[in-house]
């Protein structure tokens, strides 16, 4: 990116196609409202505040050093800074290459991004989902060990994990499962809207049957302990839906928090996307291989996604708070794809 910016930026053509206003429009889309402009300009380009509203004003150009200071500060596409263009957006990968540390390192990402968030009273979370959510698996243990495991073995093929069986116990020791814990404990502050398909648990109870069937998991009581986990996951997450309210399972009277929206969708959901929304600003995720993401707040993409997700709720039934008989339908359905399972096992 930055030498293609040096060609840009040194290019006769370009300097006649380059707006400096660009670059500052596409930084207050970054920034939150009670941010000043004019302050984070000073704070990363370490000049004065002066300094800064004359290149505000366009009185002072940036220079080369500057404009890839600010690009690379706020992630920022060249594209979007050399024209207008409609049909193209610029993205921050976040994913998971085949070692273990970077699958740590990974979900310390998700804490940044939790802190960049701001405060749960300003955010709201939207998260339309076919599989169990990746926030949701670290209240049960010994189900994020075994998905973790999972993706691990199958879904990253990391090297060391070629040959190996299932063990429980090493996995519930990994550092990355108390990491999954403060992303929950995290989570669980911020106000969220779910929609599910019936079929989420799907992609968690048929990788077990498969490792039981084919030796990676190797003790009858292993697979049998995975799926009561599974269902004790099941249960309670139709608690939260009850009280509308998101909590730990060890809870047993929670406070009302008003801070769960949980929807069913009939149709099975086509993929992951989250939209989280702070203080006037929105910014969208959008999940691949399982769980790594390109995340956007270009505002245009952010609408669009964000009109796709609204759309889809209202296609799909609230399940949470009072919906007593259609909540107790979808997971009576859910505990059944559970016990067909089970019974395979038995």
């Amino acid at each position: 990116m930055i030498v293609l910016l040096f060609l840009l930026i040194n290019n006769s053509k370009f300097m006649g196609q380059f707006n400096q206003d660009a670059i500052f429009n596409l930084i207050k889309e970054k920034i939150s409202p009670h941010q000043s402009l004019v302050q984070e300009v000073s704070e990363i380009l370490d000049v004065s505040m002066d300094s800064a509203y004359r290149r505000l004003r366009g009185q002072t150009p940036l220079s080369f050093e500057e404009a890839v200071i600010l690009a690379r500060h706020f992630s920022l596409s060249i594209d979007n800074i050399i024209h207008d263009v409609k049909d193209s957006f610029p993205f921050v990968y976040r994913g998971i290459t085949y070692n273990v540390p970077n699958l740590e390192t990974y979900y310390r990402g998700i804490l940044e991004e939790f802190k960049k968030a701001g405060t749960p009273k300003n955010t709201k979370i939207y998260y339309s989902t076919k599989d169990i959510p990746m926030f949701h698996i670290f209240a049960f243990p010994k189900v994020a060990a075994f998905r973790l495991f999972f993706w691990k073995k199958t879904i990253y093929d990391i090297p060391e994990f070629k040959n190996a069986t299932f063990d429980l116990e090493k996995e519930l020791n990994e550092p990355i499962i108390q990491l999954g814990r403060q992303v929950l404990m995290n989570y669980i502050k911020f106000p969220s809207y779910e929609i599910w398909s019936s079929e989420v648990v799907n992609s968690t109870v048929n990788p077990i049957l498969y490792y039981y069937e084919s030796g990676v998991i190797s003790k009858v009581s292993e697979a049998k302990l995975l799926l009561d986990e599974i269902d004790k996951f099941v249960d309670h997450i139709r608690k939260q839906a009850e009280y509308g309210t998101k909590f730990l399972p060890e809870i047993e009277e929670p406070k009302v928090m008003n801070n769960f929206e949980l929807y069913y969708n009939e149709v099975t959901l086509s993929n992951n996307t989250i939209i989280l929304e702070s203080e006037g600003k929105r910014h969208a995720y959008l999940v691949q291989n399982a769980v790594d993401f390109l995340r956007t707040d270009n505002a245009d993409f952010c609408e669009r996604t964000m009109a796709w997700m609204n759309n889809i709720t209202r296609k799909s039934v609230m399940i949470s708070s009072h919906a007593e008989k259609f909540r107790q339908k979808f997971f009576t359905n859910i505990h059944r794809e559970v016990e067909r399972a089970r019974n395979k096992i038995e």
